[in-house]
């Protein structure tokens, strides 16, 4: 059902409950037309909740998570209910610091990143453990979604296998991945599973964390050591910038790929394919104890 559908109807809701509202003001010894007044103004506000949801959902702005579990039948405790989710939270906005600084957070993430992200739980659909999460997709002046690239980045990490999974962790930064691992140790503990799904302005994500799955990415997040850090000058022939936030960079050992950060955007797109480029990186060596190999990720700090 479309957000315009739904808005007319919650307008028209709205009008009838008005209408009867007044009515009511003028004959208070009416009880059917008080009752009728607080039916219609109740069910006026529920179509708007509906509409708010569905204009989110077209926006790329609402998270669906459902846990699902011998304890999640509709009701598990507040308690399982806050550390199962804290963690998850905290993953999102450290993961969000670290694509708009190109740096895992010191302490929290920052005020700002948090205020961008504007994260809010929408609404508990039928039954306790389907929660319904909303944030803000609005681009920054660079014409990005701190929202959208969060979220990307988080499914990424979630559905990667071994191949792909340190360039993932290198995307949203070790301490996200920690916290995500928090979230997989909470889901263990209370005996639940989860589904996440999405809807991206580019197409739908999901992810089904049955127990396997959780198992899987578990063990994935813990073989994540702290990489080794430093500063290196790259310099070369530019070959290429994509939206997904990579600069490649010819030089004479080959093409290197560097990711940068969403506040270094308007830097990176004033360099022009095929042109020299000198700039400054910071390099980091991940030890990948299943294939037994280093793994290098760059991030760019400055063009010169």
């Amino acid at each position: 059902m479309s957000s315009s559908f739904l808005r007319d109807h919650a307008n028209s809701l709205k009008g009838f409950a008005e209408d009867t509202q007044r009515r009511a003001k003028e004959n208070p010894n009416d009880f059917f037309l008080q009752l009728a007044a607080k039916n219609q103004e109740a069910a006026a506000q529920a179509v708007s909740k509906k509409v708010a949801l569905v204009e989110a959902d077209e926006l790329g702005e609402l998270l669906d998570v459902r846990l699902i579990g011998p304890q999640a039948n509709g009701s598990i405790s507040l308690d399982t209910f806050m550390d199962t989710i804290g963690p998850l939270s905290r993953s999102w906005k450290y993961a969000a610091h670290r694509l708009r600084y190109g740096r895992d957070a010191v302490r929290g993430a920052a005020a700002d990143v948090v205020s961008a992200l504007n994260f809010k739980l929408a609404g508990i659909a039928p039954g306790s453990t389907h929660v319904l999460i909303t944030g803000n997709a609005m681009p920054d002046l660079t014409g990005n979604s701190l929202l959208q690239a969060t979220l990307v980045q988080t499914f990424r990490l979630l559905n990667s296998n071994q191949a792909d999974f340190y360039d993932a962790v290198d995307a949203v930064g070790g301490k996200s991945a920690h916290q995500l691992g928090e979230f997989m140790r909470g889901l263990d503990k209370a005996g639940l599973a989860v589904q996440f799904s999405w809807n991206a302005t580019d197409g739908p994500r999901r992810w089904e964390g049955r127990p396997d799955e959780i198992t899987r990415v578990r063990a994935l997040l813990d073989t994540v050591n702290e990489p080794e850090r430093y500063n290196e000058s790259v310099e070369g022939t530019v070959a290429g910038i994509t939206d997904t936030g990579r600069l490649a960079i010819r030089t004479a050992e080959g093409k290197m790929l560097v990711r940068f950060p969403l506040k270094l955007t308007e830097e990176v797109q004033k360099l022009k394919i095929a042109s020299h480029a000198r700039i400054q990186v910071e390099t980091l060596k991940y030890w990948d104890s299943v294939d037994k190999r280093d793994v290098f990720k760059r991030h760019l700090l400055s063009v010169e």
